[in-house]
C-alpha cells in the first residue's frame, strides 16, 4: 500500500513533485555555491599572501653562536624547499672617485654577502637596473649617492678595500630585507638603510674587515603544504618556526616574514567571511522562503488527502509515514538536482555539498510535513474545512507590538553609536595573532533587514486597508468597487505577499549597489598602486628619463608625466613625485578621500596655483608641526649630482596618490621641481585606456622601464586590500544571478499562491454568472497590488540596506567611497523581470481559474 500510494502521488500530481523539486534544487545549489566560494576566497588569499614573500624566514644566528648549528637544523626541518646565507655588516661607509676627479662619500652603509644564485632563489628580493648583480652591485640609492655606475670603483671606509662595480640593483622588499630580526612589533627600525653594497661572500670578510658580522639564512617553505584558512596558515608556520627555535636551543632567532604576511591576509579572510554574511545569508534565507512557499502550494491537496485517509481508517502515524515518504522523494530529487546545478557553476567543495544536500531533503520533509502535524495534532481534518475559512484581517502580533519601529530605532541607534567614533569592524593589531571582529556593528544591517520587512507589511496593510468612494453604477462591468472590497478584505494576506516580494527585491538590489561600489573602489585601489589604467616605471632618481612618445599607441587617451625622486624632510628619506596639477587627474585616479577636509580638486587647483606648493602627509604634518602656508625645505638631489636644500610651501594635505607608497610620501609641481634642481627627468608616464592589455602590450619602454596594467595578474600588484586583488566577481555573480531568480521567482509564486487560494472563490464567481474576464479582473487588481507595493518596498528597502553596508564595512574600502554605486542597469532589470514574470504568472493562472469543471464545483 505505501509503495503504491507514492507512485501514485507521484504519478497523479508530477507537476508539484518537479516544483518542489526545482524549489529545493535553487536552495541547495546557493547553499553549496556560497559555502564554496567561501573555501575558495581563503584558499586563494592564502595563496596570494604567500606568494607575495619573496623569502619565508630569516634565520639570524646569536651572537657568539656557531651558525653551524643553525645550518644542521635548518637541513632537518621538514617543509623547506631550500635556504641560502647571507651576511651583514655594518660600516662606516662608502666614497668613490667620479672621473672628474670629484670624490663623493656616504653615512653609514652595509656591505651584504649574497650567494651567486640568490636572485633565482628568491624571486622579488632584488630587481636588476644595470649591468650584472654577479659581482659588486649598488643600491639604486647608494649609486645615486656615489654618482657611480658599473665600471667605478667603491672604497668601503674602515677596511679601506675597494671594489668594482658590476652593477646597480633594487631592493622592492628593503623593509624586511633589513630588518631587526627578533625585535617586538613595532620597535625596528623606521627605514631601511640608504647606502648597501651587494658583494659575492668570497669577497664580503674582506671588504667588512673587523666589522661585527650578522649572520643569516634566509628560508623559503613549501606553500603547498599550508592550509587553505590564512589563520590556519599561520598558526601552522608559527608552530613551525617555534619548533626550529626550541631545537636550535636559542642559538638563532627567526624574522617570519610568511606569518606576517598571512597575519594580514586574515583581516581580508574575515571580511570574505563578512561580506558572505551579510550578502550571501540574506540571499539564501530568501531562498529557503521561496522553497517553502512553492512546495507549500500542496498543502491543501494534502488535507483534503490526509481527511481522506483518516475517513478510511489510517492511523496518523501511517498518514504521516505515507505524506512524509512523498516530501522525502520532493527533497531527494531537489537534492540531486541542486548539487548537480552547483557543480555546473563552478567547483564545489565536498563537506558544502554534503550539508547542502542534507539541509535540501531537511528543508523538504519539515515544510510538508510541519501543516500535517498540525492537523493531527488538532484531530481529524474534514475535506471541507478549507472551503468554509475566511482571510484574517487582522494584524499580525509582531506589527501589533510595534516590533517593526523597535527593531529600526535598534538598528539607526547602533549605526550611530558604532560609526561615529571611526571604528573599524575587523581589527588585527600588529604582532597580536588573534583578530578580534566588532559584531557589535553588525546589528545594525541585522536589525534593519526585518525591521525593513515588517515595515513594508504595516505600510502596505494600511495602503490596502483605505475604503473606496461610494459605490456607483457599473455599466461596463467591470466590478471595480468589489474588486476593490475584495483587495481590502485580503489586505493581509497581499501584505503578506508584498512583503516577500520587497525582501526579495531589497536583497537583489542591495547585492547590487554593494558589490557595484565595491567593483568601482577595488579598480580605483588597483589604478592607485599601478599608477594609472598602464604605468611606465623607471626607479626614482635612476638618472633616467622617459620619453612620452613611447606611449602613443593606439588607444590611448591621455598621457601624464611625473618625476619620482626621493627627497630627505629632515632626516626621514621619502617619495616625492613631481606633477602637472592641473591636468594629472586625466590619467591619475584621484578621490576626495585623498585630501580630508577638502576636494581633492580644490586641493590640487591650489597646488597648481602655488608655484612652489608641496602637498605632504598627515604623519609628516604632525611629526613636524607644520601648518598650510608653513615654509618647509626638503633636501633634493640636483643636477650635479649632490643634495641641496629647497625651498617649498605646504599647501595641503595627502593621503594617497598614483603609485605612492602607503606611508609619507610628497607631491610638488612638476615644472618647480625641474627648475629648482635642474633635473627636467620623467621616471613616470600614467596612461588612461580603456583596453589597459592592449595598450601595455604595444609600448615598448626603454631598458631598465617597467610596463604594469590594472589587468595584469593580481598576485604582481600589491594592491592596498587583499580582496581589492581579488575582486568579489564571484560572490557578485552568485548573489545577482540567484537574487534576480529569486526575485522573480517570488513575485510568480506569491501570485499563484494567491489564485490557489482564491480558486474556490472564483468558481463561485462563475456559478453566480460572473465572465471569465470579470473573473480574472480580481486577480489581475490583486497582482498589480501586491507588484507595486513590494517593488516600491524593496527598492528602498535595498538602498537603506546597500547604504548601511557600505558604512558598516568601510574598512574593505581603500580608499573609501565617496557615496554608493547604483547599477541602475541592473535594478531596472530586476524590476522588468518582476513585471514580466507577475504579469506572465497573472495572465496563466487567471485562465486556470477560469476553467469551471465537475471537480471544480465538488471542490465547492
Amino acid at each position: 500500500m505505501t509503495t503504491r500510494y507514492v507512485l501514485q502521488a507521484l504519478r497523479r500530481r508530477p507537476a508539484e513533485t518537479l516544483a518542489a523539486a526545482l524549489a529545493v534544487a535553487l536552495t541547495v545549489a546557493f547553499l553549496v555555491a556560497l559555502g564554496s566560494f567561501t573555501t575558495r576566497t581563503g584558499a586563494r588569499l592564502t595563496e596570494r599572501a604567500a606568494a607575495r614573500v619573496p623569502v619565508d624566514w630569516q634565520v639570524q644566528v646569536t651572537p657568539g653562536s656557531d651558525p653551524a648549528v643553525a645550518r644542521d637544523a635548518l637541513a632537518a626541518t621538514p617543509g623547506l624547499t631550500g635556504f641560502r646565507a647571507v651576511d651583514y655588516a655594518k660600516v662606516r661607509g662608502l666614497t668613490s672617485k667620479s672621473a672628474d676627479g670629484q670624490t663623493r662619500t656616504t653615512g653609514a652603509a652595509y656591505v651584504v654577502s649574497l650567494p651567486a644564485d640568490y636572485a633565482s632563489f628568491a624571486p622579488g628580493q632584488l630587481r636588476t637596473l644595470g649591468g650584472s648583480l654577479v659581482g659588486a652591485a649598488l643600491q639604486q640609492q647608494t649609486a645615486a649617492n656615489l654618482a657611480a655606475a658599473p665600471g667605478d670603483t667603491v672604497t668601503v671606509l674602515g677596511s679601506g678595500r675597494t671594489v668594482a662595480v658590476t652593477g646597480v640593483a633594487e631592493l622592492p622588499t628593503a623593509d624586511s630585507f633589513f630588518q631587526v630580526v627578533g625585535a617586538p612589533a613595532g620597535s625596528g627600525a623606521s627605514a631601511p638603510p640608504d647606502n648597501v653594497l651587494l658583494v659575492a661572500p668570497e669577497r664580503f670578510r674582506d671588504l667588512v674587515g673587523s666589522a661585527t658580522v650578522i649572520h643569516q639564512f634566509h628560508v623559503r617553505l613549501n606553500h603547498g603544504e599550508l592550509p587553505s584558512d590564512p589563520a590556519r596558515a599561520a598558526d601552522l608556520i608559527t608552530l613551525r618556526s617555534n619548533h626550529l627555535v626550541a631545537d636550535i636551543a636559542g642559538s638563532a632567532l627567526i624574522g617570519d616574514n610568511l606569518e606576517v604576511a598571512l597575519s594580514a591576509a586574515r583581516e581580508d579572510a574575515i571580511y570574505a567571511g563578512l561580506l558572505v554574511l551579510l550578502l550571501g545569508v540574506p540571499a539564501l534565507v530568501l531562498a529557503g522562503v521561496v522553497a517553502l512557499l512553492l512546495i507549500s502550494l500542496r498543502n491543501d491537496r494534502q488535507r483534503r488527502d490526509l481527511a481522506l485517509l483518516r475517513l478510511r481508517g489510517v492511523t496518523p502515524r501511517r498518514a504521516a509515514t505515507l505524506l512524509g515518504l512523498v516530501a522525502l522523494i520532493d527533497g531527494l530529487l531537489g537534492a540531486a538536482l541542486g548539487a548537480v546545478l552547483a557543480r555546473a557553476l563552478g567547483t564545489v567543495s565536498v563537506p558544502w555539498l554534503a550539508g547542502g544536500t542534507a539541509a535540501g531533503v531537511l528543508l523538504a520533509v519539515v515544510t510538508e510535513l510541519a501543516p500535517v502535524a498540525r492537523l493531527l495534532r488538532g484531530g481529524p481534518p474534514t475535506v471541507q474545512d478549507a472551503a468554509t475559512a475566511l482571510p484574517a484581517t487582522r494584524s499580525p502580533l509582531p506589527l501589533r507590538l510595534g516590533l517593526d519601529f523597535l527593531l529600526l530605532a535598534g538598528s539607526a541607534m547602533v549605526f550611530w553609536l558604532t560609526s561615529r567614533g571611526g571604528y573599524k569592524v575587523v581589527v588585527v593589531p600588529e604582532g597580536v595573532p588573534v583578530a578580534s571582529v566588532n559584531y557589535a556593528a553588525l546589528l545594525a544591517p541585522a536589525l534593519l533587514w526585518p525591521g525593513m520587512a515588517l515595515l513594508t507589511w504595516r505600510l502596505s496593510a494600511l495602503v490596502l486597508a483605505r475604503r473606496g468612494r461610494r459605490p456607483g453604477t457599473d455599466p461596463s462591468g467591470r466590478l471595480p468597487d468589489l474588486r476593490r472590497d475584495v483587495l481590502r478584505r485580503r489586505r493581509r494576506v497581499v501584505a503578506r505577499g508584498a512583503t516577500g516580494l520587497a525582501v526579495a527585491v531589497a536583497v537583489t538590489v542591495s547585492a547590487a549597489v554593494f558589490t557595484t561600489t565595491y567593483d568601482r573602489q577595488a579598480r580605483v585601489d588597483t589604478a592607485l598602486t599601478v599608477g594609472s589604467d598602464v604605468a611606465i616605471t623607471l626607479p626614482a632618481d635612476s638618472g633616467g628619463t622617459l620619453d612620452p612618445a613611447i606611449a602613443a599607441v593606439p588607444g590611448v587617451t591621455a598621457v601624464e608625466q611625473v618625476s619620482h625622486r626621493l627627497v630627505y624632510v629632515g632626516p626621514d628619506l621619502q617619495d616625492l613625485y613631481g606633477v602637472d596639477a592641473a591636468t594629472v587627474g586625466r590619467a591619475a585616479p584621484l578621490e576626495d578621500a585623498f585630501t580630508p577636509g577638502s576636494s581633492v580638486r580644490a586641493v590640487m587647483a591650489n597646488l597648481a596655483a602655488t608655484r612652489d606648493g608641496v602637498l605632504l602627509s598627515q604623519e609628516t604634518l604632525h611629526d613636524y608641526q607644520l601648518h598650510t602656508g608653513d615654509a618647509v625645505r626638503l633636501r633634493l638631489r640636483t643636477d650635479q649630482g649632490a643634495y641641496r636644500s629647497i625651498g617649498f610651501h605646504v599647501v595641503g594635505v595627502i593621503t594617497e596618490f598614483a603609485t605612492a607608497p602607503r606611508d609619507s610620501f610628497v607631491v610638488a609641481n612638476r615644472s618647480y621641481l625641474a627648475e629648482a634642481t635642474g633635473r627636467p627627468a620623467v621616471e613616470t608616464l600614467l596612461v588612461r585606456t580603456g583596453h589597459p592589455a592592449r595598450v601595455a602590450a604595444a609600448i615598448r619602454p626603454p631598458t631598465g622601464a617597467q610596463v604594469n596594467d590594472t589587468t595584469s595578474p593580481r598576485v604582481a600588484v600589491v594592491s592596498a586590500s587583499g580582496l581589492a586583488a581579488g575582486s568579489l566577481s564571484g560572490l557578485a555573480r552568485l548573489s545577482l544571478t540567484f537574487g534576480l531568480l529569486l526575485a522573480g521567482a517570488s513575485a510568480g509564486l506569491v501570485l499563484v499562491a494567491g489564485a490557489v487560494q482564491r480558486r474556490r472563490a472564483t468558481t463561485a464567481l462563475a456559478v453566480l454568472g460572473a465572465t471569465a474576464r470579470q473573473r480574472a479582473g480580481f486577480l489581475w487588481t490583486e497582482a498589480r497590488a501586491l507588484v507595486a507595493l513590494g517593488v516600491i518596498g524593496g527598492l528602498v528597502a535595498g538602498g537603506l540596506v546597500a547604504a548601511q553596508l557600505i558604512k558598516v564595512l568601510n574598512g574593505i574600502f581603500d580608499p573609501p567611497p565617496h557615496h554608493p554605486v547604483v547599477p541602475w542597469d541592473f535594478v531596472a532589470a530586476t524590476v522588468l523581470a518582476v513585471l514580466a514574470t507577475a504579469a506572465a504568472t497573472t495572465a496563466v493562472t487567471a485562465r486556470w481559474t477560469g476553467r469551471v469543471d465537475a471537480s471544480r464545483l465538488r471542490d465547492l
